[in-house]
Order: structure tokens, then C-alpha cells, then sequence
């Protein structure tokens, strides 16, 4: 964005200016704050003292020179301020953490008198990043293009302005500040991590990367042929394969497509442990992000909650617009929240069904709400905790979170300070999802003997008559 601005006498910073102007204030420290004006202003009170006491000329002399110096100095000052304009060409956004931010300042002596020492600075609330350099315009009518830039290293939402140009005379007795335009904001991302496909329906399937699963409910579609369970209708059996196998067999149907996945990123206050700027939040951040980015990418419905300093409850979708609107509130939410994890999961319990895939990302002790996770996993529900070590970053251990989480079968990927993210969300404890990965290999290297293929043709055929 590229903006242009020039000081105007007798402009204060609290007076409104156009929307194609800047604002500008121009003025001077404060004698106190002034050693060298303070320094001079006491020996010409002084001198003065000492001429009119004792007639002695040099005394005199020298009280009027100093008088002289001054009256230059605030011109030169006044002048220097007030012949200088900028254009400014500032980040627009949005970054992510640890993306480079650079800007660029044009600074113009439009006359007056040379500035040898200009310093511009471009205040900024953004971590680890300093906008300021020193400009020379050593001649009345000459210009200086500064190149400035850093390296975020935070989420968030900051700011970036105004610019600040300090000059003075060059006894450095009148400092003048000159500010140009106002602020801009600027948001941050989450770091964004490739990680593996450690939630998707795909991986609770054998023999199948579609995002398909068997189910005991009626469809068109028959996937295979298992035994026979108490409870399971009798207009279901496959009597071809119960006369080959001599045991009741029964058709198991293709439920489909997998509907959503949810995303619940766990921003209460009572949550977070931080190590300096390393926190439970950040990481938690990255890791939210990463896993919207994986399966938005993927063409998933991906849906996100989370109520920290500002709550999002965004329903599954596939759309750019979605991914954009979650990163978002992950850049800029903090994590003073007061919704609990189980306020949440109440929330939506109504859309967390048999096809919905469930991610909790939390740095949470131990609760009620992790017999809600393991309530759901029984209803169907695949659900996946990411459990951040809270001990890890100088809070208080909440192992026994992990071990309940697995205990009531909850697949759950621990995470500690300094771990890889990616590799651990390779390795999950508790829940189902290793047998399944492990039964997935010997399906791919070994034929299914579900039934003949003559039994299988039979089993379609069969299947339209029953439903």
C-alpha cells in the first residue's frame, strides 16, 4: 500500500486530517528533558547575571551569541521538520509465523535545510520486529529510500504504524518528531505443518483409501458378508454363503461416504501453561491450523469450534471462504476463554453423528470431559484427542488426562514441548485406529476371503430383492 504524506505548520497529532493526508505532530522535548538546551539556558542566565552585576563585556558578548545560537537552532529545527514528506509502502498481509515483513519508506527533503541525521521509525506492536533505520538528506533537495524488514514469530493480530521521522539542528538542542499517517493492522498465522492423514474416515478402514465404511444400516450398496450377531434381521442373511460356510452369514451394507469432520480447539483459560513465548496456545494453534489446512485441502467438510477471546462455532464445509474465516479466528482469538471443553461438546452433540470424525486439540486435566469423548467413540463417532503436555511447559502435569483418554478408548496423540508434530501424530495410544492400520497392510497383502466371487455376484442380485 503505497502512501504519501508532507508535515504542515502548526498541526497537532489530535487534529483530524482528510482521508488522503497524513497526521502530523511537530514539537520539542521539554526543557527537562533537554540536557544541552538546559545546559545553554543556565549559563546565559549566568552570563546575564554576571554582566549587568560586574560591566564585563565579554560576559555580555557571550549572552547575546548564546541567544543568537538559540534563535538558529529552533529555525533550523523548524525548518528541518517542516520541508520533509514520505511514502510509505507497508505489509499488507496476512503472514504466517515465521514469514519475512518488509516495508519500504521514501523520505523526501523538499527544501529548507540539510538533514544529515534523520532518524525513521515505523512503529509496530509485532514480536521480534523493529521498523528503524537512519536516513541522511545531507543536501536541501534530495531523498532516501529505506528497506526495512523482520521476521514474525508470533500468531496474532498487531499493528503497524504511524511512521515517526526525528530530526533536529545540529546542536541537537530543538528535537522535532514528525508523524505520518496512522495504523494498519496486520494478522498472523499459525505456522502450518504438513502432517499425516492421522484423522480422516480413510484411516478406520480396511483395504480402502475412499472415505467409505461398512455399516449394519440398509444401502444399496453390499460391501461383504460376516456372522451372523444376535439382533440382525433375518431378511439379511446371505444363505449362499451360509450353505458354503455352514454358519448363518449376513450382508453388511456401504454406509457411504463419510459425512464431517469437526475440529475443536480448546482455548480456556484454565488451559494454558507458557514457557516464555512458548505456550500450550501457540502450539495448539499450529496444530488446529494444520489439521483445517490437511483436510479443507483434502475436499473434507471440516467444521471448527472454539471460545477463547472471541468464539467461532463454524459448521462443516469445503469452501476456500471456510478455511479463510478459521484461520482467522485461530490467528486472532487468545486464550482467555470460560467455555469448557464439555460446554462445547453439548453444544454439538447433535451434529456429531455415526459418519463424523471428531479432532480435540486441548492441554486440559483430567475431567468429565473425557468420559463425553469416550461416550461419543462409543456411539460411533471417531474421535481423535490431541493432548498437549502441560507439565512440559511449566504448568502442572495433566497425565492423567492421557491415561484416562486411553483408557476409555479414545485414540490420543500426545504432544510435549520440542516434539516433532508430525511424528507424533503418527503414534496414537489407546483406541482402535493401530489394529486398524495393521489390518488395513495385511488386507492390501493378502486376497479378502469374504466370500467366492460367484457368491459375490449372488450377494448383489440377492441384495435387491431383500431391500
Amino acid at each position: 500500500m503505497l502512501r504519501s504524506s508532507s508535515s504542515t505548520n502548526g498541526r497537532t497529532s489530535s487534529e483530524p486530517i482528510p482521508e488522503s493526508g497524513f497526521r502530523r505532530r511537530t514539537g520539542g522535548r521539554r526543557l527537562r528533558r533537554n540536557p544541552i538546551l538546559y545546559g545553554i539556558l543556565v549559563v546565559m542566565v549566568i552570563e546575564f547575571l554576571t554582566g549587568m552585576a560586574t560591566g564585563f563585556d565579554l560576559s555580555v558578548r557571550l549572552y547575546y551569541s548564546l541567544g543568537i545560537l538559540l534563535i538558529g537552532g529552533w529555525l533550523w529545527a523548524k525548518s528541518s521538520s517542516g520541508q520533509m514528506t514520505a511514502e510509505i509502502q507497508r505489509p499488507k498481509g496476512p503472514y504466517t509465523v515465521g514469514d519475512s515483513v518488509s516495508e519500504s519508506v521514501l523520505i523526501r527533503n523538499s527544501g529548507g535545510t540539510p538533514k544529515a541525521w534523520v532518524e525513521v521509525e515505523d512503529r509496530t506492536d509485532l514480536p521480534g520486529v523493529q521498523f528503524k533505520q537512519v536516513a541522511s538528506l545531507g543536501i536541501m533537495v534530495t531523498f532516501d529510500r529505506l528497506e526495512m524488514s523482520g521476521t514474525v514469530t508470533r500468531r496474532g493480530e498487531y499493528t503497524v504504524g504511524p511512521l515517526v521521522a526525528r530530526t533536529s539542528d545540529p546542536f541537537s538542542m530543538f528535537p522535532q518528531e514528525v508523524v505520518f499517517g496512522g495504523q494498519e493492522t496486520v494478522l498472523v498465522y499459525p505456522k502450518i505443518i504438513d502432517i499425516p492423514d492421522f484423522a480422516s474416515p480413510s484411516i478406520h478402514l480396511v483395504g480402502d483409501n475412499s472415505r467409505r465404511q461398512r455399516a449394519r444400516v440398509l444401502s444399496t450398496d453390499v460391501a461383504s458378508v460376516r456372522e451372523y450377531e444376535a439382533g440382525d434381521a433375518l431378511g439379511r442373511i446371505h444363505w449362499l454363503s451360509t450353505a458354503r460356510t455352514g454358519e448363518l452369514m449376513v450382508k453388511q451394507f456401504d454406509q457411504g461416504s463419510s459425512s464431517d469432520m469437526w475440529v475443536l480447539f480448546d482455548q480456556h483459560v484454565d488451559s494454558v501453561a507458557a514457557i516464555g513465548d512458548d505456550s500450550t496456545d501457540e502450539i495448539g494453534a499450529t496444530i488446529a491450523a494444520s489439521v483445517i489446512d490437511r483436510y479443507n485441502r483434502g475436499f473434507l467438510p471440516v467444521g471448527y469450534a472454539s471460545h477463547g477471546s472471541q468464539s467461532l462455532v463454524a459448521v462443516p464445509e469445503r469452501s476456500a471462504h471456510q478455511r479463510e474465516q478459521i484461520l482467522r479466528h485461530i490467528a486472532a482469538s487468545r486464550p482467555v476463554g470460560e467455555v469448557t471443553i464439555l460446554d462445547t461438546l453439548s453444544a454439538l452433540e447433535r451434529d456429531l453423528g455415526q459418519n463424523t470424525s471428531l479432532v480435540v486439540i486441548t492441554s486440559a486435566s483430567d475431567g468429565s470431559w473425557i468420559e463425553a469423548l469416550g461416550g461419543l467413540a462409543r456411539r460411533g463417532v471417531r474421535v481423535s484427542a490431541v493432548l498437549i503436555d502441560r507439565g512440559s511447559y511449566g504448568g502442572e502435569s495433566n497425565s492423567e488426562a492421557l491415561d484416562h483418554l486411553t483408557a476409555v478408548g479414545v485414540s490420543t496423540y500426545p504432544v510435549a514441548r520440542g516434539d516433532s508434530i508430525s511424528s507424533a501424530l503418527l503414534s496414537p495410544l489407546g483406541g482402535d485406529q493401530e489394529g486398524l492400520r495393521q489390518a488395513s497392510v495385511r488386507a492390501h497383502a493378502e486376497p479378502v476371503v469374504d466370500a467366492s466371487s460367484e457368491d459375490a455376484a449372488d450377494l448383489r442380485q440377492a441384495e435387491v430383492g431383500d431391500s
